[in-house]
């Protein structure tokens, strides 16, 4: 069940917008975004259901997998992009991507929830976003752009996305500075990018030159389109399903050959 916060409920586009979330949801359809339920009886208070999800935050989930392979993570962060695409998809922002706001079932599907920042673009873009996550507050995920002032967008929640992959990957943030913490436009030089390869050398060069460009601080310079994005997460999964392909095909191959062997053997021995 979904509430107003008591600390927002007396700021009347808070209230606006928690009107709004359920709609916006109902909007997308996707197996990777949290379902809305509609109640068993009339509603005689503020609040609106989604469906129940047997699991954990990818939080939690991390902090009990701490050996989960490469190619798991990989899997988790493209589900978490096919979310925020279907999001994009009906022109929605989400706004909070952050591993406390996914959830993870017993069988690894993702699931992402909380809406309480999304915002639906409206005429003239998605000038007011900004002021909808500022009322609701910034994280160590949130994109620079947002604790500047600047006009956000679909890189904006691009920048969580790839935040988020990075510390799925490497247990750490990409900026020793979180761009919450940002005061002024001066302070970007201090977002020195630490490459995702120095924490897990299991990552490619081709896959941190990817997050590096998705988490770059100025929203111009980011992939043009979340597709472009989600295209380099997917290539290292190929690449390992390739290898996997070929490991088992030489695996069946070797087993065909030593039957052949044992064949001809038990021929001769006759």
């Amino acid at each position: 069940m979904k509430a107003p916060s008591p600390e927002l409920s007396l700021r009347n586009a808070y209230l606006e917008h928690f009107l709004l979330q359920q709609w916006v949801v109902e909007r997308v359809n996707s197996p990777y975004v949290v379902k809305v339920m509609e109640p068993s009886r009339p509603r005689r208070y503020l609040y609106y259901l989604m469906a129940y999800v047997a699991g954990e935050t990818l939080q939690s989930w991390a902090e009990r997998h701490p050996q989960a392979s490469l190619n798991q993570r990989l899997e988790i962060a493209n589900q978490l992009g096919k979310a925020v695409q279907a999001l994009h998809h009906r022109d929605v922002l989400h706004q909070q991507i952050a591993p406390e706001n996914i959830l993870i079932d017993p069988h690894g599907k993702l699931v992402l929830a909380d809406f309480s920042a999304c915002h639906v673009r409206e005429a003239d873009g998605h000038r007011h976003s900004g002021e909808l996550l500022a009322q609701v507050g910034y994280g160590p995920h949130t994109a620079p752009e947002y604790a500047l002032g600047d006009s956000v967008g679909r890189r904006s929640d691009q920048y969580s996305l790839a935040s988020t992959t990075y510390w799925l990957l490497t247990g750490q943030l990409p900026y020793q500075l979180t761009p919450d913490k940002l005061r002024s436009h001066t302070d970007l030089e201090g977002l020195i990018y630490r490459s995702a390869r120095a924490a897990n050398p299991e990552i490619s060069v081709d896959l941190d030159d990817a997050l590096r460009r998705a988490l770059d601080p100025q929203r111009a310079l980011r992939f043009r389109r979340m597709s472009e994005f989600l295209r380099d997460l997917r290539l290292p999964l190929g690449r390992v399903r390739r290898e996997n392909r070929q490991d088992s095909r030489r695996f069946w191959q070797g087993v065909a050959g030593i039957l052949l062997l044992l064949l001809v053997l038990s021929w001769l021995l006759r």
